[in-house]
């Protein structure tokens, strides 16, 4: 019998922490958007959650766009005509934390100014050498 092992990331995401993920990137807001909230960088969305959280929209790049429709098809999907610009539908239940926050810093570079996302970095290696 295979025993079950803790894997680190592989727990699935909330809606309170795609929140709380999404605001935690320098000047990042939320505001909403027909009816989802949408997470902001400067007036620009780089995430969506829907009103029931069990979905939300990344604005990833279009090679992660179709990788991810491709390899997770369950957890990932198009976003209609939004797509075309990068935007990916994400079933929170089924992504990985691990991946989920890759990809939500990722959506975030994708809009962000650069001061800010040189900003975001610097933040990152202040803490991993502390």
């Amino acid at each position: 019998m295979a025993e079950a092992r803790a894997c680190y990331g592989c727990r699935m995401v909330t809606a309170k922490e795609f929140r709380a993920l999404a605001l935690s990137f320098p000047e990042s807001v939320e505001a909403p958007h027909f009816d989802r909230a949408s997470f902001r960088v400067r007036g620009k969305i780089f995430a969506t959650i829907a009103p029931d959280g069990k979905s939300g929209m990344l604005k990833l790049d279009l090679e992660a766009h179709e990788a991810l429709l491709h390899a997770e098809p369950e957890t990932f999907f198009s976003f209609g005509d939004w797509s075309r610009t990068g935007a990916t539908g994400v079933r929170l239940a089924r992504v990985k934390k691990a991946l989920f926050r890759e990809l939500l810093a990722q959506a975030f570079a994708n809009v962000a100014p650069r001061k800010l996302r040189a900003q975001r970095l610097a933040s990152r290696a202040r803490r991993t050498t502390e």
